[in-house]
This record gives structure tokens, C-alpha cells and sequence, in this order.
């Protein structure tokens, strides 16, 4: 699949005493982020951050005040995007064995060799992000050619809320993750887990 996989980065802003502070989370084990996520198919990039930003954060009520940019392609050597949420076969047919765990849409992975219209993946995800100790999860073997992208576009977007909100609050994910979800200010510059701290770099002239 050749299409590229299209991201959205949320950086959601507001003014407090004269200074700006940005929204971010604390995830229990990677680490302070900004919302951030994949497009849906069929969805508008304008419609992808502010659902992002729903899931998240748990606000209901953003504007989008400006397009910040994008990346046209965020992938490293030897890493793809799952462009389809597919199965893992431990072998290069589709009549062979299923992992019992799916890759979704819009996880990277590492790629290795290729047989049959099949290439070899690998998924990871370590115990804390930064400074792992150990792989936490782990996800390795055969997807269809098809189901893979060689391109990870990622688009930025600054919002801001009408709501009056506490400056912290938690946020259950879909994932039984519990979020801490709180305002920071823009300077110094937020500590954000890599690669959100490159985001970060890419757009804070133009969020200030």
C-alpha cells in the first residue's frame, strides 16, 4: 500500500497571567506527551486532531486556531506504518498460523525481509519510555505486503478551548491507561517523551 498514513499532533494552548501554557498528558509509562494520533479513514485532518484531542485529554470543546505544518515523512530506515489494521502469520501465507494479537493502523514497525508479497515485522513496546529496562510487549512475524506504507505524514494543528478547566485532571483511555492530564507553561520549554520533543521544536516559535 502506497499511500501514506496520515498523524495529527495537538498542541492545545492557553493564556493564564500573562503567559502561555500548553496541554499535555502523563501516560503511566511512556512518559509526558501531547495528544496525538492517527487519522481514521475517510476522516478530515481537522476532524482527526480534535477527536484525538477528545480521547486524550477529555475535552469536548476545541478550536482550531492555525495549521502549524507537517512531515512528509517521519519514518527511519528500515521502519514502516501498518496502513490496515492486520493479522500476524508466522509464516509468508495466509493459511499459516495467527498471532493472536492484531497490529493496528498507524503503529510503526521494523521490517526485515520479504517473501510472497509478505514482509517480516517486528513491533515493540518498552516497560517506560524514557529510559526502558526491558521490551514490555512484543509483536513479531508475517503481514501482507499490502496492509504496510512506506510513508507516515504528520500534520500539527494549535487549538485552543472555550471550556474553563482545572489545571489537572485524569482521563481514562481506551486502553484502561489512566492519563494525567494538565496545563504547563511554553517556558521554559515543556520536557516532552522523544519523538514529541522534536514536534515540540518544530512548531514553538509559532505557538508562543
Amino acid at each position: 500500500m502506497d499511500s501514506a498514513v496520515k498523524k495529527v499532533t495537538a498542541f492545545v494552548t492557553r493564556e493564564r497571567n500573562g503567559a502561555k501554557e500548553l496541554l499535555v498528558f502523563k501516560h503511566p509509562s511512556a512518559g509526558i506527551q501531547i495528544p496525538a494520533g492517527t487519522v481514521e479513514d475517510c476522516e478530515s485532518l481537522e476532524t482527526g486532531v480534535m477527536r484525538e484531542v477528545y480521547e486524550e485529554t477529555g475535552l469536548k470543546l476545541v478550536k482550531i486556531e492555525k495549521f502549524l505544518g507537517y512531515v512528509e515523512n517521519e519514518l527511519g530506515e528500515n521502519e514502516s506504518v501498518v496502513a490496515k489494521t492486520t493479522q500476524v502469520y508466522n509464516k509468508p501465507r495466509l493459511n499459516s498460523t495467527v498471532c493472536k494479537e492484531e497490529l493496528a493502523r498507524g503503529l510503526t514497525v521494523n521490517y526485515g525481509s520479504t517473501h510472497n508479497d509478505f514482509t517480516h515485522v517486528s513491533y515493540l513496546e518498552y516497560d517506560r519510555i524514557p529510559n526502558p529496562t526491558c521490551v514490555h510487549y512484543e509483536i513479531t512475524g508475517w503481514v501482507p505486503d499490502s496492509n504496510l506504507s512506506p510513508q507516515k505524514a504528520r500534520h500539527f494543528f494549535q487549538l485552543t478551548t472555550p471550556e474553563e478547566t482545572a489545571d489537572g485532571w485524569e482521563v481514562k483511555s481506551d486502553r484502561d491507561h489512566i492519563f494525567k492530564v494538565y496545563w504547563t507553561p511554553l517556558s521554559p520549554k515543556p520536557r516532552i517523551v522523544p519523538p514529541q520533543d522534536k514536534w515540540l521544536d518544530f512548531v514553538y516559535e509559532q505557538i508562543q
